[in-house]
């Protein structure tokens, strides 16, 4: 191998390198600005996140107020309601008395319904208990128009009372031990007696407020005719003074 030959192998050989070298020098610059970018938009999106849950945050606390103002005014208005529907019921419990009357009627037939063999005793004590849970409901609300210890306690009888027709009736016999079951017609007796007994204190309770306790036709009937006749005695007293004046 001459000289010359040598020369151009070693040119050869730098000239392959340089280019290598601008080549490999290229694609790590390439790789570079690829990755610069990839990270300056990893940068953006993050900060667009921050930015946007900051918003969210604000607009939340924005919000709040308005949810909570609107949540005070419904309370209000649901208070409002309760109240209003209490005055109803509390004004019209005059109206009330007269229904528990109805029911106390009612389950006199029920028990009239019992002594005839129509009404099995597990019958009527569930009537009598959903009657009875009416009626302490109907105390409550009486006593919230008419706060009176005595009416409490006439309310209180009432209920005693009908309680006291739960079946089975039974009663003790002087000279024996144990108690004695009522036949279905003895306890129907007992049973109207407590009923009516009830019934009569919720007529005084509602007279006592003013108000006529007649519900039934015949109840109307006769109630029209006392008022019949205690107008015509008033008309008579009123004569009677006058021909004294005389």
């Amino acid at each position: 191998m001459d000289v010359w030959t040598v020369i151009l192998v070693v040119v050869a050989v730098i000239v392959g390198s340089l280019i290598a070298a601008w080549i490999v020098s290229s694609v790590v610059s390439q790789q570079m600005k690829s990755m610069q970018a990839l990270l300056l938009s990893k940068s953006i999106e993050a900060e667009s996140r921050v930015e946007r849950k900051r918003k969210e945050v604000i607009a939340e606390k924005q919000k709040n107020p308005v949810k909570e103002e609107t949540k005070a005014i419904s309370e209000e208005d649901i208070v409002k309601r309760i109240k209003q529907v209490i005055d109803e019921k509390v004004q019209n419990v005059l109206n009330e008395a007269k229904k528990k009357k109805e029911r106390l009627l009612m389950l006199l037939d029920v028990a009239r319904g019992y002594a005839l063999g129509f009404v099995s005793e597990d019958e009527y004590n569930a009537f009598l208990m959903k009657v009875l849970g009416e009626l302490d409901e109907f105390k409550r609300l009486w006593l919230a128009r008419y706060p009176s210890p005595e009416d409490r306690d006439r309310l209180n009888q009432i209920m005693a009372y009908v309680a006291r027709t739960k079946l089975p009736i039974e009663v003790r016999e002087k000279g024996k031990e144990g108690t004695t079951r009522l036949s279905p017609d003895e306890a129907l007796i007992r049973m109207t007696s407590s009923i009516n007994n009830a019934i009569s204190i919720l007529d005084d309770l509602i007279k006592k407020r003013g108000e006529n306790p007649a519900i039934t036709p015949l109840e109307i009937q006769l109630s029209q005719e006392v008022e019949k006749l205690r107008k015509k005695v008033e008309d008579l007293e009123k004569r009677l003074q006058e021909l004294e004046a005389l």
